[in-house]
């Protein structure tokens, strides 16, 4: 067993660039989420008092992460001392090198376990920020998607999020995004198509951007998650059955998500349809408040009716669901804004 290897680590000293790390992490948070504020993200609505919270707590957490750490590393250095003590002698004194050994092992044990309980004076904090740092994030893709997509969003639509995927159940496999708002969910076919080969090798690409199909959040009627997985492959798959086909929506879809959960994606996509994702909107109340003000609302105004008849013909109109601005007549080709 290497003494200088043990020995070097006693200091502890990357605990101290740790630390010094998660103040820039909280900084960058911060940042991060003034950043998707200002691009126009809407939800994540307690985001701002998680990172304010962290913030506020972080400066206590590193004193007290530091003293620990200033403490454990004079405990160690003085275990580091009997043991260069003790290699003196065993220098002069073979049948103390076991005991040397035994000791640099324990030593080395120590290390490690007062390493840890510096660590856990602060590992929650680093979680929280973690886990803050994966949704904020995530926020950044759906925005960044977005910026270069091929279409708009509606006045008052929202993003909520957007993920890389394969279109399986058509014949050509169409590769893009999928995103889903509060009001939509879209497919956009975004994929570089080999144009020109020589000798099998692509010498020319095409960007094919277009897209494909969209459905109001309401006339989604059932989710499927499925995984499925072979050797050394696991496919995150994504079926979609709709209420009714469109020229825009077809009646089942079968998507392989790519770096994204398919049960996570179902539930965000239930969240949407039923509407409690309103409630994760940022600048809305907390839930308590926020039932109690339905509930005065519903007491107080009553629900606009959607309209079930062409103002023109007077034919039954086609289902309405959430997420329709315009509703069109079948028969005389009339549209009657929602």
């Amino acid at each position: 067993m290497s003494w200088q290897r043990v020995a070097g680590t006693l200091a502890l000293a990357s605990l101290f660039d740790v630390l010094d790390d998660v103040t820039g992490d909280l900084d960058s948070l911060s940042q991060k989420l003034a950043d998707v504020r200002a691009r126009g993200y809407r939800f994540g609505r307690d985001w701002e008092t998680q990172v304010g919270s962290l913030n506020d707590r972080w400066p206590q957490q590193r004193s007290q992460a530091t003293r620990l750490l200033q403490d454990e590393q004079r405990t160690l250095q003085r275990g580091a001392s009997d043991i260069d003590t003790l290699l003196q002698r065993a220098a002069r004194n073979a049948g103390l090198i076991s005991t040397a050994e035994s000791r640099i092992r324990a030593l080395e044990s120590n290390a490690r376990s007062a390493e840890a309980r510096v660590r856990q004076t602060f590992d929650a904090t680093t979680q929280q920020a973690d886990a803050l740092q994966q949704e904020i994030n995530e926020a950044q893709f759906v925005l960044d998607a977005l910026d270069a997509s091929s279409f708009d969003l509606f006045p008052d639509e929202h993003a909520i999020a957007a993920c890389r995927s394969i279109w399986v159940s058509d014949q050509q496999e169409p590769e893009g995004f999928l995103f889903l708002t509060d009001a939509r969910l879209i497919f956009e076919q975004r994929q570089e198509i080999a144009k020109k080969k020589v000798l099998f090798i692509t010498t020319k690409k095409e960007l094919i951007q277009e897209k494909l199909w969209e459905s109001p959040i309401g006339a989604v009627e059932e989710l499927e998650a499925e995984d499925q997985k072979s050797f050394l492959k696991h496919k995150e798959m994504l079926t979609i059955r709709f209420s009714e086909r469109t020229r825009e929506t077809p009646g089942d879809i079968t998507l392989q998500l790519q770096g994204a959960d398919n049960d996570t994606w179902r539930g965000l996509i239930r969240r949407a349809k039923s509407g409690q994702i309103d409630g994760d909107r940022f600048g809305a109340p907390p839930p308590d408040e926020q039932l109690s003000a339905q509930l005065e609302q519903e007491s107080e105004e009553p629900e606009e009716e959607l309209p079930t008849i062409c103002p023109n013909c007077n034919a039954p109109l086609p289902p309405i669901f959430k997420g329709m601005l315009q509703v069109t007549c079948e028969y005389c080709g009339t549209t009657t804004n929602l």
